[in-house]
C-alpha cells in the first residue's frame, strides 16, 4: 500500500507485521495524520524492505518516520546511517517490547500523540552504535540474552506471546535448557578505561547499549544516556544457575549494581572475541559471528521527541 508524495515530503513507512498484525488502529491513526501532512506512506511486505526505504529517503534528504518495532526500527536506522546524510527520524513504537521507544527516547504509548511527535517533535541529536559494519539504536549483547532472542524469534509465532511474557518464556526456556552455552569471551575496552585487556573469562551476558534498557524493559544498563557520547557496558560473570534464577528479577528492575558478578563500564569502543561462533543480538534482530567490533557514533541520528 502507497501513497506518493513531493521529493522533500516525509517518508511513512508501516510494518503490517508489527503487533502481532495487529495493526488496524495504527494504520487508521498514521494515514489520517500522514494524508494532511501530504507525505508519502508505504507499507514493507518482507524483511529488509524498510532498511532501503529509508536509506533511498534520507538519500533525497526526506525525513522518515517508521511505525513499528523494535526490529523496523533497527532497519530504518541502518538505511538512514548507510546513505551518509542525516535526516530527521520519527517514530511509532507498535512491537512487541518496544525498548527504544518507550524507555530510552520516552515516546508516548498512545499512537495519536505519537505520530504528532514523529512529524513536530522536537529535535534531539542520539548516540547509534556500530558494530562489524551494522549499526544499532538502542542495543548489542551476546551471552545468554542473545540465545533468549533466538528462543523469542520461535517464540512470538504462538498465540498470546508478545511484551514482557514473551521475553520471560524465552528466558525460561535458556536458563532451564541452556544456561550452559554462556561463552568464554576476551574483552579489549578502549585506551584509557580501567578494565584493559582481559584473559578470557565466561559470561553470561555481556550487554553494550545506548539507552537503559532491551528485551521489553529488562533494565540493564540503568543508567545509560543516549546522548553522552559514550556507549555503556554490562559484564555479567557466569555464576550457578540456582543463582542466576534468583537474580534474574533483580536484573531486571536494574537493582543489580551491586552484585559481585555485575561490572559495568562506560566506553567509546570495545573489541570482543569469543572460542566459538556464537548468537549476537541487536535491537532484538539476532546475528552469529566470532568477534565483535563496537563502537559510539555520538550524535549519529536526529530524532524527533
Amino acid at each position: 500500500m502507497e501513497t506518493s508524495a513531493s521529493e522533500n515530503s516525509p517518508l511513512v513507512i508501516l510494518n503490517p507485521a508489527a503487533n502481532r498484525g495487529d495493526m488496524a488502529h495504527y494504520r487508521e491513526v498514521v494515514r489520517n495524520r500522514t494524508e494532511r501532512e501530504h507525505a508519502e506512506y508505504i507499507e514493507t511486505t518482507r524483511r529488509g524492505e524498510a532498511k532501503i526505504l529509508a536509506e533511498r529517503a534520507a538519500e533525497e534528504g526526506r525525513p522518515v518516520i517508521i511505525v513499528g518495532g523494535d526490529g523496523s526500527i533497527h532497519e530504518v536506522v541502518n538505511g538512514i546511517l548507510s546513505s551518509r546524510r542525516r535526516v530527521p527520524l520519527g517514530i511509532v513504537a507498535a512491537g512487541n517490547g518496544n525498548d527504544y521507544a518507550w524507555n530510552t527516547l520516552q515516546l508516548s504509548h498512545d499512537p495519536t500523540e505519537a505520530i504528532e511527535r514523529a512529524f513536530t517533535g522536537r529535535l534531539v541529536d542520539a548516540d547509534a552504535g556500530i558494530v562489524n559494519e551494522e549499526y544499532f539504536a538502542n542495543s548489542f549483547s551476546v551471552g545468554l540474552d542473545a540465545n533468549i532472542a533466538v528462543v523469542a524469534e520461535r517464540l512470538k509465532t504462538l498465540p498470546f506471546m508478545s511484551g514482557a511474557r514473551l521475553y520471560y518464556s524465552a528466558t525460561l526456556q535458556q536458563l532451564l535448557f541452556g544456561y550452559h552455552h554462556c561463552p568464554w569471551l576476551t574483552l579489549r575496552l578502549d585506551a584509557g578505561q580501567p578494565a584493559g585487556e582481559q584473559q578470557a573469562e565466561r559470561y553470561v551476558v555481556l550487554a553494550v547499549t545506548i539507552g537503559p534498557t532491551y528485551g521489553a524493559g529488562f533494565r540493564i544498563n540503568p543508567s545509560a544516556d543516549y546522548c553522552d557520547g559514550l556507549l555503556d557496558i554490562c559484564m555479567i560473570r557466569y555464576m550457578p544457575l540456582l543463582r542466576a534464577f534468583k537474580l534474574l528479577p533483580i536484573v531486571q528492575k536494574g537493582e543489580h549494581t551491586h552484585l559481585p558478578e555485575a561490572t559495568f563500564c562506560r566506553t567509546k569502543s570495545v573489541y570482543i572475541q569469543a572460542q566459538q561462533p556464537m548468537n549476537v543480538q541487536m535491537d532484538g534482530e539476532i546475528g552469529k559471528a566470532t568477534s565483535f567490533d563496537v563502537s559510539i557514533l555520538p550524535g549519529a541520528l536526529w530524532v524527533r521527541v
